[in-house]
């Protein structure tokens, strides 16, 4: 795949097969009355496979208070979307043409589970998690949806229903917490 309109065609189609069940599909296992207000800052490079095809970008995640932001980015610093998230649903601030159609909710659940310990512990309705040696097992309506593995130097997550893999790879926190 050559530049950013194959990115996010990919972007697209992997997420947008995750949420084939309706025209406005919501990520099952995202919302939880139990969403806490605190402080939280990560960033990661993440790469995505779907079958034969991989690419990378930046993301920032930090939540002050009861809103948590994501931003990503492109390895050459074009930024691909905006969201915030508080716990009951996501809200998309910006992004770029091609992913008007990707399925936000779907993103966010599945780096939640994989990167914020918290999150997977929070109650969720109709999930499971299922602790494992190497990391953990998401159950939705008793179905297999994630299997997430804890490296050394990345999270592994496998989104069994679309499929597709995120390796994800913590970076070295440089910026200020915001006041």
């Amino acid at each position: 795949m050559k530049g950013l309109n194959g990115v996010t065609l990919l972007l697209i189609s992997v997420f947008a097969l995750s949420g084939c069940q309706s025209l406005l599909p919501k990520a099952q296992g995202l919302a939880t009355t139990a969403w806490q207000a605190r402080e939280y800052q990560r960033q990661d490079q993440v790469e995505v496979q779907w079958k034969t095809q991989s690419f990378s970008f930046l993301l920032y995640q930090e939540q002050i208070g009861e809103q948590l932001q994501m931003l990503a980015l492109s390895l050459t610093g074009q930024p691909l979307f905006k969201l915030y998230f508080d716990g009951k649903q996501v809200k998309v601030e910006q992004r770029i043409e091609q992913m008007r159609l990707l399925p936000f909710d779907f993103l966010v659940r599945d780096i939640l589970f994989a990167t914020d310990p918290q999150f997977a512990q929070l109650p969720h309705e109709q999930v499971q998690v299922l602790m494992t040696e190497t990391g953990q097992d998401v159950y939705i309506q008793q179905k297999p949806v994630l299997k997430i593995s804890q490296e050394t130097d990345h999270i592994r997550l496998d989104n069994v229903q679309v499929p597709y893999h995120m390796t994800i790879s913590a970076l070295e926190n440089t910026l200020e917490a915001a006041e």
